[in-house]
């Protein structure tokens, strides 16, 4: 498959999607996954035209807090992250959950700017193990490019999250959630970092029109994570 790369020189855009376990085995460790994502908002570049996030938590049912043209300034999204209460309830349904994220979140009409070449970055903050299949939702996702990385704590199921995430490499594991601050900046220098090309689902069109279509679409994210996730899950 041809690969067209932007040019280096070009800034840098983002969305990017949190997606919080907040069934009844997080509770505890709730203020702490709400201080990673703060944290992580510090670090990005927000605004309309540059980074842009949103925050879905989940148990049973996933509820989107804000979505990814809900705001435009950083403090406005911190405010929501402050802002955010633990959901509580059980069972927890992450397949659903990334399902949820894959059709209401990751669109244009909630500000997703697939389309347009903009990396698409999905971090889950998972704490038990999902009651329901994530195989199907999981695979979408990553036909769509989007590239999820997936964070678990001793309770959760380090398989599943590899198969959650992009590639296994992308999974990381906290004993408890008051850890997050060991993986943040691994994480965001990921986010910052390597090159994986995507295609965007486009209307089949041939001869000349696919040609410009081509140069309008063809596009590269900026991804690299080869030596920082190095964490061992366990086997």
């Amino acid at each position: 498959m041809n690969v067209c790369f932007l040019a280096e020189g070009r800034r840098q855009r983002r969305d990017v999607v949190f997606l919080l376990d907040g069934s009844d085995a997080t509770r505890n460790g709730f203020p702490a996954m709400k201080e990673f994502v703060q944290k992580m908002v510090e670090k990005l570049e927000v605004a309309e035209n540059r980074d842009r996030v949103s925050v879905v938590q989940y148990s049973r049912d996933p509820e989107a807090h804000f979505y990814l043209n809900t705001y435009t300034t950083k403090e406005e999204i911190l405010d929501g992250v402050r802002g955010l209460r633990h959901k509580g309830g059980r069972p927890l349904y992450t397949g659903a959950a990334l399902q949820y994220v894959r059709d209401n979140v990751f669109t244009a009409s909630s500000g997703s700017r697939r389309l347009e070449g903009v990396p698409q970055i999905l971090v889950l903050l998972s704490g038990g193990r999902s009651f329901d299949s994530v195989e199907a939702a999981a695979s979408s996702l990553k036909e769509l490019g989007i590239l999820t990385f997936g964070i678990g704590s001793r309770g959760s199921d380090s398989r599943e999250l590899q198969r959650i995430s992009y590639d296994p490499n992308y999974a990381l594991s906290v004993s408890d959630f008051s850890e997050l601050p060991n993986v943040q900046e691994q994480l965001l220098a990921s986010v910052q970092s390597v090159s994986i090309p995507i295609t965007p689902t486009t209307p089949t069109v041939t001869g000349t029109r696919m040609a410009e279509l081509y140069n309008t679409l063809c596009f590269v994210y900026l991804l690299d994570v080869p030596t920082l996730f190095t964490n061992s899950l366990d086997s």
